[in-house]
């Protein structure tokens, strides 16, 4: 299963790498590739329209996103990238750019996401559902002195760390396709004025993979010894998290075992043109087509793209985009405003949110042999939300989170370091909950919150239980 696994993707690889094939006019596009694909510093503008039909969404959407940035890619282990990202969705359109920075292997939004929240929801639900008042609070308030919200962490994330530079790896992916496609025609490219032009029907495509098949059938011997030799090329060029000299010998021995798999591979997909399948499934999406053309003006290159999904002959969706990049000089420059960390702008949000729109109702769900329960809150503005919580089992007894229930229905918890208590402030009032530590968190039996004045209906269905906590 594993050989056969791994002479699909072989298979694939060598699909998408062929698509432009390798004779007159696919070499000069190859060549004219190259040179955008050796560009380590530039600036870009994209433009990408998406139309989805009413066929597959229950109704027609278009959107539109525009990008429009620079990057220094130089080094792929420290890359630089700072873009502004305007979108609109059926006339409904983004107020102010959302501007993405990655620096420093740390990748930042700027805190004016939060507002156009209210635009998301808009463009999804016609109106803005979700609290207007809780995000303009949260970003007037919350994050009145952070300009930025830091996403992540590129070096706690990324377990890739790439040996060799960014053009060293394009020329090894082309010199693979040259090398390994020699003398293949994908018969899909023009020569246009400035560049070249992909056209891409249902027929073609079919047509295509027939004489991908053949080609790499009759020369599956050398097909197959590139491949290897490019899939090790990269692995000695790329150092994976975890993953020793030992493994990638080990990955690479699996791959040169999987030959014969591959072989066989082919032999079925040589049957396979034999009969019509390929022609009935050409004919569910025939009408589908892409196109691309790219064009060098100057120093710049530009980009066209468009590309409609039609299946049983009923149009799924369009796409058309247009990219221009230009080689440019470009400082990395380090983000230097004041930052918020995405885990403590959600826990601020959720502060917000509990303050001016507080729970309602709130029911929780766990099974005796569970980690966590699940909890449905229902807001006081009518807004459901959904969340996981750790419970405990004491005795028979569960025991819940104050802190997390508590805050949810607007209360404020208090911890006395001294009594090693947990109290629910109301004015001068100072409710004792009780309750037990359990991995520094104060969690109380579910009838606690009567104490607060709150309803609670439990009930016990064998190993499943339910608690109803009603303000």
């Amino acid at each position: 299963m594993f050989k056969r696994t791994i002479s699909l993707m072989l298979s694939l690889v060598m699909l998408i790498s062929v698509l432009t094939g390798c004779s007159t006019n696919e070499l000069g596009y190859l060549s004219l590739s190259r040179e955008l694909a050796a560009l380590t510093q530039f600036s870009f503008e994209n433009t990408t329209n998406i139309e989805v039909t009413e066929g597959v969404a229950g109704e027609d959407y278009n959107a539109a996103i525009n990008l429009k940035g620079k990057a220094n890619i130089e080094d792929l282990n420290s890359i630089y990238m700072n873009v502004d990202v305007t979108f609109s969705l059926n006339g409904v359109k983004s107020t102010d750019p959302i501007n993405f920075i990655i620096a420093d292997n740390n990748a930042y939004v700027s805190k004016n996401l939060v507002l156009q929240l209210i635009t998301f929801d808009e463009m999804l639900n016609g109106e803005a559902t979700e609290s207007v008042e809780v995000i303009n609070d949260f970003y007037n308030n919350g994050l009145k002195d952070v300009e930025y919200i830091l996403l992540s962490d590129l070096d706690e994330m990324g377990s890739i760390e790439y040996e060799t530079d960014y053009k060293e790896m394009q020329d090894d992916a082309i010199d693979y396709i040259t090398t390994a496609f020699k003398g293949f025609d994908s018969k899909l490219i023009t020569k246009i004025n400035g560049g070249y032009s992909i056209e891409l029907t249902s027929q073609g495509a079919l047509e295509f993979v027939e004489r991908l098949i053949t080609y790499v059938s009759e020369h599956r011997e050398h097909v197959f010894d590139e491949t290897v030799k490019y899939v090790e090329n990269l692995y000695n060029n790329t150092e994976f998290e975890g993953m020793t000299a030992e493994d990638k010998e080990t990955l690479i021995a699996e791959l040169e075992a999987s030959r014969q798999d591959f072989y066989d591979f082919l032999d079925e997909a040589v049957m396979i043109l034999e009969t019509e399948e390929l022609d009935s499934i050409e004919e569910l999406v025939r009408g589908s087509k892409l196109k691309q053309a790219i064009v060098k003006t100057g120093s710049s290159y530009k980009e066209n793209s468009s590309a409609e999904i039609v299946y049983e002959g009923i149009s799924m969706g369009k796409l058309s985009a247009e990219t221009l990049v230009t080689p440019e000089n470009v400082e990395k420059i380090s983000v230097t405003e004041s930052v918020m960390t995405i885990e403590d702008a959600e826990s601020l949000y959720e502060k917000t949110e509990n303050k001016i729109n507080p729970a309602q109702t709130m029911q929780l769900v766990w099974y005796a042999d569970g980690e966590d329960l699940d909890v449905d809150i229902t807001r006081e503005s009518g807004k459901t939300d959904w969340n996981t919580q750790p419970y405990t089992i004491i005795e028979n007894r569960v025991y819940l989170p104050l802190r997390y229930i508590g805050e949810t229905f607007g209360e404020e918890v208090y911890w006395d370091n001294d009594a090693r208590k947990a109290y629910v402030i109301r004015g001068n009032e100072k409710i004792d909950m009780t309750g037990v530590i359990v991995d520094s968190r104060t969690m109380v039996k579910v009838r606690d919150f009567e104490k607060l004045g709150y309803k609670i209906t439990y009930t016990l269905d064998g190993d499943f239980s339910t608690a109803v906590i009603e303000k």
